[in-house]
């Protein structure tokens, strides 16, 4: 389970990215050659971490002669097909589903990649910060807990994200037949506005906290709350994904929620991954520079305040890039 401290937010994050673009990263040229970390959207943990990671990377981009850049994607599945296809070198993505893909399972079933191999390409790098399984629901239409949900409009973002693809599961398993609601597939960047616009009653989120989009959809007039997962459905959710485990949403991150204290929900472990033929010198020197500046990366986003460096040397979904695997053994963690 990860535990948080409690930050003030919005204070975070303006400091956050007034410090980031004060830091050596901004001095790269931008003529070298640069890799690019595709992240999920721009309100989301993922895409906040990718920069985090980029910032690290970046303060010896002269030294390496390259740079690292994040860029937004429509989620893990979205970032999954980029680093096959080859238009970014790293993603990040749930852990789930980056073994569905490693095993050719779900939007993979079928599908061979570069060299036909599909997902077996893909090697992880490291793994990172929980993303919780979180709906984000209008006090105004009287919903207090998830079967409140029949017959309202749900948002479950847009194909090609884990929030879209774990939205149709947990309706199931929570007793929802496909009528009982009105589904829309807003990106989840939009979707507290659609919200606060009463164009939506509640959105679907895979997502680490604190959060952009859950902190402005608490912030409007509409006033919101976040929906607990009981225990049986929990227990469910387990049996279903076997990845998934316990969570807990601290509401301290968003003052203007209904209700005060912890969600309880399930999350899924974001991975950094590549793929195989990534040089490993590279993936060894990104490795390096997140482990061995492991206090300033941390600071740079109050989900990754839990982890641990043990902790990001723990993937089962994948193999270990060979880079990875060398700094691991090499800083005595493994690999």
């Amino acid at each position: 389970m990860t535990k948080h401290p409690r930050y003030h937010f919005s204070r975070w994050f303006s400091l956050a990215s007034v410090l980031m673009l004060l830091t050596p990263a901004a001095l790269c040229a931008f003529t070298q050659p640069s890799l690019s970390i595709s992240s999920g959207n721009q309100t989301g943990a993922a895409y906040a971490v990718a920069n985090a990671i980029t910032k690290i990377f970046n303060r010896k981009c002269g030294e390496y002669g390259m740079r690292l850049a994040a860029v937004p994607s429509q989620g893990s599945v979205a970032d999954i097909d980029s680093v096959l296809e080859g238009t970014a070198a790293f993603g990040i993505a749930q852990s789930a589903i980056l073994q569905q893909a490693a095993l050719a399972l779900g939007p993979w079933q079928g599908k061979g990649g570069k060299g036909g191999k599909g997902g077996k390409e893909l090697r992880a790098v490291l793994s990172l910060h929980a993303e919780s399984l979180t709906v984000v629901a209008a006090q105004d239409r009287s919903i207090r807990k998830l079967a409140d949900l029949k017959g309202k409009r749900v948002n479950i973002g847009e194909p090609g994200s884990g929030d879209y693809q774990y939205a149709s599961v947990l309706m199931e398993l929570a007793g929802f037949a496909p009528s009982d609601l009105t589904l829309t597939t807003y990106p989840v960047s939009l979707a507290s506005e659609a919200l606060q616009k009463n164009e939506i009653d509640a959105y679907l989120y895979l997502v680490g906290h604190p959060n952009l989009s859950v902190l402005e959809a608490s912030s409007g007039e509409r006033k919101v709350s976040l929906l607990p997962m009981g225990a049986p459905l929990i227990a469910k959710l387990a049996a279903r994904a076997p990845l998934f485990d316990p969570e807990r949403i601290p509401t301290t991150f968003y003052p203007g929620l209904v209700e005060n204290g912890e969600i309880t929900t399930v999350g899924l472990r974001a991975i950094l991954f590549t793929r195989a033929d990534t040089d490993e010198d590279t993936v060894y020197r990104l490795v390096k520079e997140v482990l061995a500046n492991f206090a300033l990366f941390q600071r740079q986003h109050p989900v990754l305040d839990g982890l641990t460096p043990r902790a990001v040397t723990e993937v089962t979904v994948l193999p270990l890039h060979p880079g990875a695997a060398r700094y691991f053994r090499e800083a005595g963690l493994g690999g």
